[in-house]
């Protein structure tokens, strides 16, 4: 089964696994691709949990490549960085902290349609409450 991939941009508008993803040579490059793209086939296998929803995936190439994601149910991986074994610790606190931010904004985002739902049963004269 498929699993959709995206990359998450942050509040401020940066897109933290592109910028790493750019700053890697062609053939790194061509090893983070290929690890995305088993991700969407849906092969997580290579996931590794590091708590609070966050996981890295491990490309034992070079100087150890990790991509960073945040899994959100059995659909969707959020690319949220990546690092080599030179930065990972420091890495793996900023994915956390946007696999966070990610969390928030989509419970904001959740928040926001339900009142938005309940607005439009208002204004439509429907009750919302259960006979």
């Amino acid at each position: 089964m498929a699993t959709i991939v995206q990359e998450y941009v942050s509040s401020d508008g940066r897109n933290h696994y592109r910028e790493f993803f750019n700053s890697l040579a062609p053939q790194a490059a061509a090893k983070a691709a290929t690890a995305v793209a088993r991700m969407a086939a849906g092969n997580t296998s290579g996931l590794k949990g590091l708590g609070s929803g966050l996981a890295e995936w491990r490309i034992d190439w070079g100087p150890g490549i990790r991509l960073y994601v945040h899994q959100d149910g059995d659909q969707l991986v959020v690319m949220l960085g990546g690092s080599d074994k030179g930065n990972q610790s420091a890495e793996v606190t900023a994915a956390a902290t946007l696999a966070a931010e990610y969390k928030e904004r989509k419970k904001a985002a959740a928040k926001t349609a339900k009142e938005a739902s309940k607005d439009a049963k208002v204004q439509t004269g429907k009750s919302t409450k259960r006979k």
